[in-house]
């Protein structure tokens, strides 16, 4: 007797192709903006080292300097999930397209999910929605210190331009530890909205200097790269990164990539395709990163 009891088992070729093509692969963005690790825990926790004084001159004795932790924080991964489920009249009458459709928005669901994900912290760089070591926004203008360090700001408020960017580099180049000593930075990124595609590409690509008839050299010129990201939501914001420091605290934990699975209802005829994933992510601290809040 011919049955309908493995149908599903026919469809699934056809609905995890289809979700690869809506999926395709991980957003680039992630692997630029974020230390990407592998995590078997659903929190994972991280301490700020204290810092050391300058070394002292060697007279006879060693100068044994005491280091004390910083501040804790933790990420916490949360489980992702998007389910379809397909009745066999449904499919068979479609002649399987509407397999191929929903499965793909299966794949750009969980694109889109990670995507989002990924600017989430600079879309909310100026509120609580995500805060860094100190539990303050990651760009503040008032960030603390738990060792006896100053208390410092990588938030600022002026437009996009070769002036307020240099402000900026100087204003990054001058953080200090949580003691008060020199971090050394130094900012080559700058991460912006479509919106501003223009204006950073001429500040950082022109020869000359930018929006003047003087024959000077463009002090930016070769100095910075550029990402545009088309998720930023305000238009005018903009953020200056140190590239190497970022991968060392913007830290993304990979506990199950995007996986799509599949499974049968045999009473109600029924095939139930699911898309699930589980990661966290967060910024470890803040000194990476100077934003401008644009009004």
């Amino acid at each position: 007797m011919i049955t309908t009891g493995n149908w599903a088992d026919a469809l699934e070729p056809i609905a995890h192709k289809s979700f690869a093509v809506g999926y395709k692969e991980v957003p680039a963005e992630r692997d630029m903006l974020f230390d990407v690790r592998k995590s078997n825990k659903d929190t994972e926790t991280y301490l700020e080292m204290g810092d050391v004084g300058l070394m002292d001159e060697f007279t006879g004795s060693v100068d044994y300097d005491d280091v004390a932790q910083g501040y804790k924080m933790t990420i916490t991964a949360k489980e992702y999930a998007k389910g379809i489920k397909i009745q066999k009249k449904l499919a068979r009458t479609d002649q399987l397209n509407v397999v191929k459709g929903f499965s793909k928005l299966l794949g750009l669901a969980g694109r889109r999910r990670i995507a989002n994900d990924v600017v989430f912290g600079y879309n909310n760089a100026f509120n609580t929605s995500i805060t860094t070591n100190d539990t303050l926004q990651l760009c503040s203008a008032a960030h603390t210190s738990n060792q006896g360090g100053p208390s410092q700001s990588n938030r600022g408020t002026a437009a996009f331009n070769a002036v307020s960017l240099e402000a900026n580099r100087l204003s990054m180049i001058k953080f200090l530890t949580n003691r008060g000593n020199v971090f050394d930075v130094e900012p080559d990124l700058i991460v912006h909205p479509p919106d501003l595609d223009e204006a950073v590409y001429e500040v950082i690509k022109s020869n000359g200097k930018v929006d003047t008839a003087n024959n000077n050299r463009n002090f930016h010129v070769g100095k910075y790269k550029s990402l545009s990201l088309k998720r930023l939501t305000d238009t005018n914001n903009w953020f200056l990164i140190d590239s190497e420091l970022l991968k060392e605290f913007a830290i993304w934990n990979e506990i199950d990539p995007m996986e799509f699975k599949q499974a049968e209802d045999f009473d109600g005829l029924v095939a139930k395709y699911l898309a699930y994933m589980f990661y966290g992510f967060g910024f470890s601290d803040w000194r990476f990163v100077f934003g401008a809040e644009v009004s």
